[in-house]
């Protein structure tokens, strides 16, 4: 059936004009930002821009595009999404928040040159669930001077305080929301309920944005420490999950995956042991409702289902499809596992599973392309190694990436009693492994220190 607003009888009718505009706002944002403003297809979105001002010029000297933290609001009225092809609200929602704008006014007289001008601006900032505080400054600052433009800061105030996140907090909260909510995903198996994928994927697509944007080595560091951590509240099944989703994404990004194949690896990651019974997980997995399920249907196809990880386990038949998902999932799930001591099997220090991963390549049981590419991600004393130095044989943790041995990188310095003392850089040579501490479980105080340690940085 034909949708209501598109009938003739709606041609000009406020509400068909509003949504007209929103989808326009985003279609022409996103050309501008994949091609740039000297296109043939930017003349075509520019005049239908255009042509949606006009609509509302008829009438009123300015019309306005606004967000409050939670709405977006068109010409000052609430706006939502109501077809499934309506996505396009929550990356306006984004682009919003995490450039810091409340919004922004368009006069009567507005021309082509102002408008490409304001949409290149725009254009040249990541996008992403991770409000930037100081971005609204670099987006005003860049932009041309603007008389029939007005562009307003977001204030957390007006919008009932909204909290700002800076990036580690986001790494942190998207992290938290997949090893907490895990545990429940597991008992909607149980109870044979359908999982809200929807939710999962949002997490999922915050840290792969977070991911294709990372500067900081700090914010680097912290994503790879919190998927170091050993249970999230209790629960060693959720804080594993949220760790092979984020191996799984930086592997991923790192081979240049297309988004679609990264975000589907990273959700077969996080749910690739939800069920002892791989085909009880599957068949609730398959129930969720059709939309997601498209979306999820080829990495359940590539999940590797790896049972025994000993090294002869490893090189069974029937581990994986043979795919670059399901190996990307192979290897992670190895890496997770073996380091973790809560199970029955082997379980390795971090640099010793590295090593692990590197003798069972080629012929072995891992690809080698996909086992360098985490190797060079981890570093050779990947975050959470716990260490001792040479030199004055203190007990340490590593918090950084080391390239290589003769590389710098930082540790947490641990007192007598394990809790943190300071953090300081040390060369990868005076390092040294600490093997009766494989699968080692840190006091919850000494993590808290060390996570909060990233978060006071902000």
């Amino acid at each position: 059936m034909e949708e209501r607003r598109n009938l003739p009888e709606f041609e000009n009718s406020p509400k068909k004009w509003r949504y007209n505009f929103t989808k326009s706002l985003f279609t022409f944002w996103k050309n501008v930002k994949m091609y740039g403003v000297e296109n043939q297809r930017i003349d075509e979105e520019i005049a239908y821009f255009k042509k949606t001002l006009a609509f509302f010029f008829a009438e009123k000297d300015e019309f306005s595009i606004l967000f409050d933290g939670i709405d977006v609001k068109v010409d000052k009225v609430r706006i939502r999404g109501q077809r499934q092809d309506d996505k396009y609200f929550d990356d306006i929602y984004d682009l919003f928040l995490s450039l810091c704008l409340s919004g922004f006014v368009f006069k009567k007289g507005v021309d082509d040159k102002q408008i490409l001008g304001f949409f290149a601006v725009l254009a040249k900032y990541p996008v992403g669930r991770e409000p930037k505080i100081q971005a609204y400054e670099r987006v005003r600052a860049d932009l041309p001077p603007l008389t029939h433009i007005e562009v307003f800061p977001y204030d957390p105030e007006e919008s009932g305080n909204l909290p700002i996140y800076t990036v580690p907090q986001a790494i942190r909260r998207a992290h938290r929301k997949l090893a907490a909510e895990y545990p429940d995903h597991a008992k909607m198996v149980k109870a044979a309920e359908n999982i809200p994928l929807r939710t999962v994927e949002r997490s999922v697509q915050d840290l792969i944005s977070i991911a294709q944007n990372l500067s900081d080595p700090g914010n680097y560091a912290l994503l790879m420490l919190l998927a170091a951590l050993p249970a999230y509240r209790g629960s060693v099944a959720g804080a594993a999950a949220a760790g092979r989703t984020i191996f799984s994404i930086l592997i991923a990004l790192r081979l240049g995956l297309e988004p679609a194949e990264v975000k589907r690896t990273a959700i077969a990651a996080y749910f690739q042991y939800l069920s002892d019974d791989p085909d009880t997980g599957y068949t609730v997995l398959s129930r969720m409702d059709e939309f997601s399920y498209t979306r999820i249907e080829a990495a359940l196809n590539a999940s590797a289902r790896l049972t025994d990880f000993s090294e002869v386990g490893t090189m069974m038949e029937g581990t994986a499809c043979g795919t670059v998902p399901s190996e990307i999932l192979k290897v992670a799930a190895y890496y997770d596992r073996v380091t973790r001591r809560w199970h029955d099997g082997p379980t390795l220090s971090r640099p010793e599973a590295l090593r692990s991963l590197l003798k069972n390549t080629g012929a072995g049981a891992f690809r080698r392309d996909i086992v360098d590419t985490f190797v060079t991600i981890a570093g050779v004393y990947p975050c959470g190694s716990v260490l001792r130095t040479i030199s004055s044989n203190e007990l340490v943790v590593s918090c950084g990436r080391f390239k290589d041995f003769v590389s710098e990188g930082p540790v947490f310095v641990l007192n007598p009693d394990l809790s943190v003392q300071e953090r300081r850089m040390v060369r990868a040579e005076n390092l040294v492994d600490v093997p009766d501490a494989a699968g080692a479980v840190l006091p919850p105080a000494t993590l808290i220190q060390m996570l909060e340690a990233f978060l006071k940085e902000q």
